[in-house]
């Protein structure tokens, strides 16, 4: 299976994702988290522990941060464009995320419905190991 180089970001520029995927874009599965905060934004997510991905942080005074319900990982916003374009979870020196789709300058080509997600039953650590197996290995490069 080939893998295929899907860039974007926040509209401003400021924050930018390269994400390197297996497998066509059409045949991803993609999740839609019923949290209120995925909910308000809309979010259609890609992740995949296969898969790779570096989050560039260009202007680091844009960047935004948000943690809410267990805190376990940030929500990575732009504070100039107000841009949501990932979830992230740190952990010992490591990186996993789980990317908004619709910043991918290729997003129509994700075409596979968003399935419903509810993670609500979790506590912390549950949250924190399914996140670790499923997210997506990540490099942050300019993060602050």
């Amino acid at each position: 299976m080939n893998a295929q180089t899907h860039l974007g970001g926040c509209h401003c520029g400021a924050i930018s994702v390269q994400i390197e995927i297996l497998g066509q874009p059409e045949a991803q599965t993609l999740g839609a988290c019923q949290c209120s905060f995925c909910r308000k934004h809309n979010a259609r997510t890609l992740a995949d522990p296969k898969a790779t991905c570096t989050l560039e942080i260009r202007e680091s005074k844009l960047l935004q941060r948000y943690r809410f319900g267990l805190e376990t990982a940030e929500a990575v916003l732009c504070r100039q464009c107000g841009v949501y374009v990932a979830m992230v979870l740190q952990e010992k020196g490591r990186a996993w995320a789980t990317i908004n789709v619709d910043i991918l300058e290729q997003r129509k080509l994700f075409t596979k419905a968003a399935a419903p997600r509810d993670y609500n039953a979790e506590d912390a650590a549950s949250r924190i190991e399914r996140r670790k197996a499923r997210w997506t290995p990540t490099i942050l490069v300019g993060w602050i």
